[in-house]
């Protein structure tokens, strides 16, 4: 068996921005997907029935819905993905200028024979 040092001495922004993009597409998926869990799991304790029977005595006439908490859910996401991916490419930008003062992540590769 093999092994051989590497060192990541450059990350491409364009690569960052790529896997940014990728990576917070799917954490929007999974965000959804979970504030869709809790909603329906507090459905059935009976929170929302009560928060909104708490907003009609003190003179509110907006109801929690599910398409509300699903909307304020999805415009919260958007703005987290469109942040972590602005934030991926300057990520590597940086990364790019401390590796050329110090040096790069160093990995061990190890090959195994077949």
């Amino acid at each position: 068996m093999a092994t051989r040092v590497v060192s990541v001495t450059r990350v491409s922004p364009l690569s960052a921005f790529r896997v940014g993009l990728a990576m917070s597409l799917v954490g929007l998926a999974a965000w959804l997907i979970a504030v869709a869990i809790l909603y329906i799991g507090m459905s059935a304790a009976g929170i929302w029935d009560q928060l909104n029977s708490l907003l009609g005595d003190i003179g509110g006439d907006q109801a929690v819905t599910f398409g509300l908490v699903m909307s304020v859910a999805a415009l919260l996401g958007a703005i987290s993905a469109i942040l972590t991916t602005v934030l991926a490419p300057l990520g590597a930008v940086v990364y790019n200028a401390i590796v050329d003062l110090f040096g790069g992540f160093q990995v061990t590769h190890q090959e195994e024979a077949a």
